[in-house]
C-alpha cells in the first residue's frame, strides 16, 4: 500500500504550465499549446520546492501555489503573454509567519479577497488577504500541537485537538464563500467552519462520524462539493472510502451513502487521494493512489452512486502509477489526469455514457520530462 506522503519524497521543483486553448479545433494534444516551464531558485523564482496545488485567480491575472517542503505560499502574475512572473513568497521560516509547515490545501473565496492555505505538519489554516495588489498574511489559526507533538510521539492528541485540523490535507469552499471544509487526515476529521463577511474564519464543528451509516472517516484528504453544492464527498485514504453527505440549504451535513473497497463488488479504491465531480453532478472521478487506478460512479435513480468503470495504469500502459491528480474541463467531456509515480499528462474522452476513452498521453513539456505531476489545474474559461 502506498503511503500518501509523497510530502516526504522530494519532487521536481517546478511547475508547467499548459494552456489549453479555447479556439482550437484540433483533438489534444494539439489543443495544448506549451508556455513555460518555471523552476524553483532559478531566474529569481522561489516556493516551488513539492508544489502541492495550484489556483487562478478569478480575472486569470494571477496565480497562487503551495509549496509541501518550502513550506510556502507563493504568488505569480500571468502576464499579457500568458506568462507568469514571480511576485512574493510567504514561507515559514519568515519572522511572523507560520501555519505553513507542509503547506497542501488551496482555496480563493470570494474573488480572491481571501485565500486560504492548509499547513499539514503545522495543522494549520493561514489567511491571506489582498493589500496594495499583492497579499498579507492576516490569520493563522491552529491548536498549536506541533509536528513533535502529532506525528512524532506516542500521546494521544483527541483531548487537545479542538480543531479537527490536524494534518489537514484539502480544503474547499462552497459557491456561497460562506462556509469552509477541511479534511484533517491526523485529526480523523471533517472540520466545518463559517466564512466572515469581513474575511474571517469561524469554527463550527467537526465530525469524526455521522449516525449508523458513516462511523468513522478513514483518515480523511480529500474534499468535493456538487455542483449545486447539495453534496459532500469525502475520500478516507487509509480505510478505502468515500463517505458521501447531504448538505442542506443552512449548511448542515447528514449520511447519505458510504461506498468502501472490497464492499458490494468493489474493487481499487485503495487510498483514494483525488476526487472531481461532472458538471452535472452525475460522475464522479476518483483517483486511487494505492492501485494506481481511476474510478468512475454514477448516480443511478435512487440518488446512490455505483461504481461503472475501472482504469487502471496497465490499462493505459502506464502513467497513472500513484494516481493522484485529476482535473475536469468546464463542458465536463475531458477529464486530466496524472500518477505522481508515473510519466506523463492524460486525456481522457468522457463518453455519452459516463465512460473514459484514453486519447492522448502527453510525456514532455518543452524539453522537460511531465512526471511526478502531484497537482493538474484548468481555469473555470479553460
Amino acid at each position: 500500500m502506498q503511503t500518501m506522503f509523497n510530502l516526504c519524497k522530494p519532487l521536481p521543483a517546478l511547475i508547467f504550465l499548459l494552456l489549453i486553448s479555447a479556439n482550437s479545433h484540433a483533438h489534444p494534444p494539439a489543443g495544448l499549446q506549451f508556455i513555460q516551464v518555471l523552476k524553483d531558485q532559478i531566474n529569481g523564482v522561489d516556493g516551488l520546492d513539492n508544489p502541492r496545488n495550484v489556483v487562478a485567480s478569478h480575472d486569470n491575472r494571477k496565480v497562487f501555489i503551495t509549496s509541501a517542503d518550502d513550506n510556502a505560499f507563493a504568488v505569480f502574475n500571468i502576464g499579457n503573454d500568458f506568462k507568469l512572473h514571480f511576485s512574493q513568497v510567504f514561507k515559514n521560516t519568515d519572522s511572523n509567519i507560520n501555519g505553513l509547515e507542509g503547506a497542501t490545501g488551496l482555496v480563493s473565496v470570494n474573488h480572491d479577497n481571501l485565500i486560504i492555505t492548509s499547513g499539514f505538519y503545522d495543522g494549520a489554516l493561514a489567511l491571506f488577504t489582498p493589500h496594495k495588489d499583492q497579499y498579507q498574511l492576516t490569520q493563522t489559526l491552529s491548536d498549536n500541537l506541533g509536528y513533535d507533538r502529532v506525528f512524532d510521539s506516542d500521546k494521544p492528541t483527541k483531548e487537545r485537538d479542538k480543531l479537527g485540523i490536524l494534518g489537514p490535507w484539502e480544503v474547499v469552499a462552497t459557491r456561497d464563500n460562506k462556509q469552509l471544509f477541511v479534511a484533517g487526515y491526523m485529526s480523523n476529521a471533517l472540520s466545518v467552519w463559517e466564512i466572515t463577511a469581513d474575511k474571517q474564519l469561524h469554527f463550527k464543528q467537526f465530525l469524526r462520524n455521522s449516525g449508523s451509516l458513516i462511523t468513522d472517516l478513514g483518515k480523511p484528504i480529500g474534499l468535493a462539493l456538487s455542483p449545486a453544492n447539495d453534496e459532500l464527498y469525502v475520500l478516507g485514504f487509509d480505510a478505502g472510502q468515500i463517505a458521501i453527505f447531504n448538505r442542506d440549504q443552512q449548511g448542515e451535513l447528514s449520511a447519505k451513502q458510504l461506498i468502501q473497497n472490497e464492499v458490494n463488488g468493489i474493487s481499487n479504491l485503495i487510498n483514494p487521494q483525488k476526487i472531481v465531480v461532472s458538471p452535472d453532478g452525475r460522475l464522479l472521478f476518483v483517483a486511487c493512489a494505492g492501485s494506481s487506478a481511476i474510478l468512475v460512479f454514477e448516480k443511478t435513480a435512487n440518488e446512490q452512486f455505483q461504481l461503472i468503470q475501472t482504469v487502471t495504469t496497465d490499462d493505459v500502459q502506464g502513467g497513472l502509477e500513484g494516481a493522484s491528480s485529476l482535473a475536469l474541463n468546464a463542458k465536463g467531456d475531458t477529464l486530466y489526469a496524472a500518477g505522481e509515480a508515473g510519466n506523463g499528462l492524460l486525456t481522457f474522452e468522457i463518453t455519452p455514457a459516463g465512460k473514459l476513452t484514453l486519447k492522448t498521453k502527453l510525456p514532455t513539456a518543452g524539453e522537460d520530462e511531465l512526471k511526478n505531476i502531484a497537482s493538474i489545474y484548468i481555469s473555470p474559461d479553460n
